[in-house]
């Protein structure tokens, strides 16, 4: 996009800086450019990375998980916002005109990767192992993470219907641990947690299991703490 512009007068009803870019009264530069590339494609972007990266973390409550949801949804319909910006500014750009036709093809292009990816996102919703499958790609993204200073998480897989949660006792070797008072200590904690936790206790009421691996600090298998829905009765 060249630099000229095809702002025009704007009547004292509508003042408002986002209400003339939706009508596409602000510049055709500074609307693909800076709405459209710099916010929309790259801003976004970090911020989405940003979030994977720490997904992990911020999945481990029903809060985090609706939050993420609640940004994809805001990113959604910023996207559909710009597009259109985009599109009328496009209209009404006064210099080349092979600019404003490069402008509506990306618009269009932009609208039909829009299309597709919520047409993926709204079949995975019903589709549970799909979507959850999805889910775990994006935690492990933030993994290996330290949890506390004895326990690491380093993986989450879903194996036929149950969640597998691979930790590292990172501290600790097999031969040094007493593996009875291991499982009754953190048995009933992880219970506990699996069926108060936003997160997990839907998996639980689909009738999925929770599965806990420990290892030592040199992978040898330490224990295995199952959690199911009958434990949460």
């Amino acid at each position: 996009m060249d630099s000229e512009s095809n702002e025009v007068p704007v009547a004292a009803s509508s003042p408002n800086f986002f209400v003339r870019l939706f009508k596409g009264d602000i510049s055709l530069p500074v609307t693909y450019w800076v709405f459209g590339v710099l916010i929309g494609g790259v801003g976004f972007r970090i911020v989405l990375e940003v979030i994977e990266l720490n997904y992990a973390t911020i999945a481990t409550s029903s809060f985090g998980i609706w939050l993420v949801r609640s940004f994809y949804w805001f990113v959604i319909a910023c996207s559909v916002y710009i597009l259109i910006a985009i599109w009328r500014s496009a209209g009404k750009y006064p210099g080349k005109a092979v600019w404003a036709a490069l402008a509506r093809v990306a618009v269009v292009l932009g609208a039909l990767f829009l299309a597709g990816h919520s047409i993926v996102g709204m079949r995975q919703g019903t589709n549970s192992d799909t979507t959850l499958q999805e889910e775990l790609r994006i935690m492990n993204k933030s993994l290996p993470v330290i949890m506390d200073d004895a326990t690491r998480l380093d993986h989450i897989s879903l194996q036929g219907r149950d969640i597998y949660y691979d930790y590292t006792l990172i501290n600790l070797l097999a031969k040094d641990l007493d593996v009875e008072r291991f499982d009754a200590v953190m048995t009933p904690k992880i219970k506990t947690n699996g069926c108060e936790n936003g997160a997990t206790r839907p998996l639980l009421d689909e009738g999925r299991k929770l599965v806990y691996m420990y290892r030592d600090q040199q992978s040898n298998p330490v224990s295995k703490i199952i959690v199911s829905r009958s434990d949460c009765l």
